[in-house]
């Protein structure tokens, strides 16, 4: 909860309670390994809003200063962003020389150096390459080789990064464009365009000709290289509500799973970031808050452990970080922070000259626009280090095993992949996401067809592939709509949604008609629903559209009721559609619950109950819910969750419960006991408590009982449901738990709820800002915005935004937003039973 202080008493209470460190002074940024030192390369005024960076083969620096980031008002600097070149020509880690390369650019983001030697440099809507005719370090000729024509103006959502590889080929990474459309051309009027999408990367020749799409789903891919092995990898910057930062791996046709049209909340059922979401790539780690710039450790002469990693610049948190990684898969093996500073170190681009020394530009500080500060960096090692010989960008690849095996799919017949899919080879997301580009080409619907005879999993490579050959063929969807397995449904209703075709409407239900239904595939099919209705198609197709996420989008609420209704559905699907009744909740609606709780299927009451319970209405039923409660002919599941439910009931006279505590049924009297909780909060089921970690995992290693766990679960008293979502309830403010008896061990799961700070993901990490009227609020994920401005997503699950003016103070915590303690709101039972239940969540 915000904590309401003042001045600097409130800053000061803020440092004890959490711990966390405010800046006094900037202090040199500190190496975490004592066999590299740092010295400072260059700082203002000779380098100011340092941003992009190349290092020639000359060893000359090339960096942007940038001055039309977002100048304030009264800027006295430069009217263009200006490529400066730093030389050290005694090597004594300072720049000797500065001089001006090119100037009159606008909104500079990035640079990079080509095969041939050429500059290029990535601005906000286009790309130009900088000619030095006479190499005599001034550009004499810009030539623009692709232009990006949008009503989108900020520059942290266009173009933002440049590669390229030892083909000669370039690859630029586009932002989000603020959900605006986009088109980008290239030199012979090739392009690509897109609506509603999310950032991309795409490839063409060096001089902007044959341009095509190479990968999408990003939301602003502020960075991406090569590696040794000549895999793309890419870092993913500002995910909006919902994280984490991201570094990729990037392949052809590649989709990471972000699409603008749905906004930032990160929960909309055709969105998906972590790659469980069908036809999407997964993420290889999750990084700190606003990566910006990247490097192969191979590029350089760090010690000999860091072969195999990678390096990333986290501009929010005042680090960079190392990813070590499987040289074979790509896969993270491990990760800690390389470069640490305070609030006044902001690092941005890194890359390395010839002799392996590693280079890095830093903002300096966390306000957006030009301030007129700046600095670059070096790390050298120390004497006696036995290190990596520094590779040059464009030598040879070291193709890793997985890109061998690429190499061979994408040779391989038609037939020879459906065979080795069917033994259950390229179970690598990668490799087999080659498999479905190479059979989506001209010439394979054979094999096509062959894959979706199979079983689930290959179906699913049938589903995909035949998705990208033919995105409207409607009678390959109708019959997906009605395959036995859900995950083929939410994915057939996906492709459904985004082909548009208004014909599908009347069919999408049959997903809903062949079971299992699972939540997913219910929200999947709601939110299939919004895309196809005339409204909606004629707006996205209008030739002058605004931003996509503003698009008319909206669920018809007679569906929910119509479904909950519909006889001829399953009724567990009708108590999905129950779930999703809101506070909005008419009279009619309250009455259909009401007529599910007075009917025979259990389902439908256990549902209607829930609702009631979460939206405070149980005072409404309380008669039908006593009456539930106490009779025997009832089932077990029934009389529990009436008791559940009662629990929200204000000022219930207890006798009803007292006398139920002495049932027959033990789970009965148990939920009665818990309930009674509620109105005489000295009711506890065993006092005697573990005292330490040992002894919790002992007495929660096994027994317990997961249907009175469910009710503990979305219990007011524990409060699980406030955050974590799972069979259709609950809120997104922490990680999904629908597969968490997948994920994790019992022993993980009690360790999770025992020490949620210990080990969390990144995307959950908690953030605190004190604001200017002393109140003190933590949330999640943290979004600069210019001046200074930042959204915290609360522990309210609102999205608050703040000014510049308005924040004091603001620091990531080493917490998670869960709480320590909440075994203590549990008897050893209850928890017990928590845990039983959780260990049931495996779909």
């Amino acid at each position: 909860m915000p904590i309401r202080s003042t001045g600097f008493v409130a800053l000061f209470l803020v440092i004890a309670a959490i711990n966390v460190g405010i800046r006094v002074d900037a202090a040199e940024p500190v190496l975490t390994d004592d066999r590299l030192q740092l010295t400072l390369f260059a700082e203002d005024p000779e380098i100011m809003t340092p941003i992009g960076m190349a290092i020639d083969d000359r060893d000359r620096v090339f960096v942007i200063e940038s001055h039309t980031h977002n100048p304030p008002s009264g800027y006295t600097g430069p009217d263009s962003d200006r490529i400066k070149i730093f030389v050290d020509r005694d090597d004594d880690g300072r720049a000797d020389t500065v001089s001006v390369f090119a100037d009159g650019i606008h909104q500079a983001m990035n640079l990079a150096f080509s095969p041939d030697g050429e500059l290029y440099v990535v601005c906000a809507r286009e790309v130009l390459r900088l000619v030095d005719e006479d190499r005599d370090g001034v550009c004499d000729r810009k030539d623009r080789v692709l232009q990006l024509v949008t009503e989108q103006r900020y520059a942290h959502n266009s173009l933002l990064s440049i590669t390229f590889d030892r083909d000669g080929w370039m690859y630029v990474g586009r932002g989000n464009t603020g959900s605006d459309a986009y088109r980008l051309v290239g030199r012979d009027d090739s392009y690509v365009a897109g609506y509603g999408d999310g950032g991309n990367v795409i490839r063409c020749r060096p001089d902007g000709t044959r341009l095509s799409e190479f990968a999408t789903g990003f939301w602003n891919p502020f960075d991406l290289k090569f590696d040794a092995h000549g895999r793309l990898l890419l870092v993913d910057n500002d995910p909006d509500a919902r994280g984490p930062n991201r570094l990729l791996q990037v392949v052809r046709g590649g989709d990471y799973g972000y699409k603008s049209m749905f906004g930032g909340a990160g929960t909309h059922p055709f969105q998906g970031w972590d790659g469980t979401l069908p036809g999407t790539l997964p993420y290889i780690a999750g990084t700190g808050e606003a990566p910006s710039g990247l490097i192969d450790c191979r590029r350089s002469a760090l010690p000999k452990d860091y072969q195999h990693s990678v390096l990333a610049t986290i501009w929010n948190e005042n680090s960079i970080e190392r990813f070590e990684l499987d040289p074979d898969s790509a896969t993270l093996t491990g990760k800690s922070v390389f470069l640490s500073g305070d609030q006044d170190f902001r690092p941005v681009a890194l890359d390395c000259d010839r002799h392996g020394n590693l280079f890095l530009t830093d903002w300096v500080l966390v306000d957006y626009p030009n301030h007129g500060r700046g600095r670059i960096w070096r790390v050298t090692v120390k004497p006696g280090t036995e290190s990596i010989q520094p590779r040059d960008s464009f030598a040879d690849y070291q193709l890793s095993d997985q890109q061998k095996q690429i190499g061979k799919v994408e040779s391989m017949e038609g037939a020879a992949i459906v065979e080795q899919l069917s033994l259950g080879n390229f179970a690598d997301p990668i490799v087999r996401h080659a498999a479905v580009m190479r059979l989506s080409a001209e010439g394979m619907s054979d094999a096509r067809e062959a894959c979706l005879g199979g079983d689930a999993s290959l179906r699913m490579v049938g589903l995909l592939a035949s998705k990208r050959a033919n995105l409207k063929n409607t009678t390959l969807i109708r019959r997906l709509l009605a395959d036995p397995a859900p995950e083929i449904r939410q994915a057939a209703l996906m492709w459904a949604g985004e082909s548009m075709e208004l014909s599908l409407a009347a069919d999408i239900s049959s997903a809903l008609r062949v079971q299992p239904v699972t939540p997913v595939v219910l929200e999947t099919y709601l939110a299939a629903t919004e895309l196809l209705t005339p409204e909606f198609i004629r707006a996205y197709n209008d030739p002058a559209p605004g931003k996509a996420n503003k698009l008319p989008r909206s669920l018809d609420r007679n569906v929910i009721v119509r479904l909950a209704k519909d006889t001829s559905l399953a009724a567990e699907v009708r108590s999905l559609a129950i779930s999703r009744f809101d506070s909005q909740l008419g009279h009619d609606q309250l009455q259909t619950l009401v007529g599910f709780l007075q009917g025979n299927s259990d389902p439908l009451r256990i549902a209607a109950m829930d609702v009631m319970a979460q939206l405070g209405i149980a005072d409404q039923s309380k008669d039908e819910l006593i009456a539930l409660a106490k009779d025997p002919h009832c089932s077990v599941a029934v009389r529990t969750h009436a008791l559940a439910a009662i629990g929200s009931v204000q000022g219930l006279d207890s006798e009803t419960l007292n006398a139920l505590t002495q049932d027959t049924s033990p789970q009965v009297a148990t939920q009665a006991r818990r309930t009674l909780r509620a109105f005489q909060p000295t009711v506890a089921d065993n006092p005697e408590r573990p005292r330490s970690r040992d002894d919790w995992h002992a007495a929660l290693a096994g027994g317990g009982d997961a249907l009175l766990g469910r009710h503990v679960f979305h219990s007011p008293r524990v409060g699980c449901v406030k955050c974590h979502w799972t069979n259709g309830r609950g809120e997104t403010l922490g990680p999904g738990l629908a597969g968490v008896a997948r994920s994790k061990t019992r022993s993980q799961i009690i360790d999770a709820i025992l020490a949620p700070s210990a080990e969390f993901p990144p995307q959950y990490q908690a953030w605190m800002v004190l604001a200017d009227d002393g109140v003190v609020h933590r949330g999640l994920q943290l979004d600069h915005k210019a001046g200074g401005a930042i959204v915290l997503t609360t522990e309210n699950g609102d999205n608050r935004y703040f000014k510049g003016e308005e924040v004091e103070a603001y620091q990531a915590l080493p917490t998670s937003l869960m709480p320590d303690g909440l075994e203590q709101l549990m008897s050893v039972d209850e928890l017990r039973d928590l845990i039983a239940y959780l260990m049931t969540l495996d779909a």
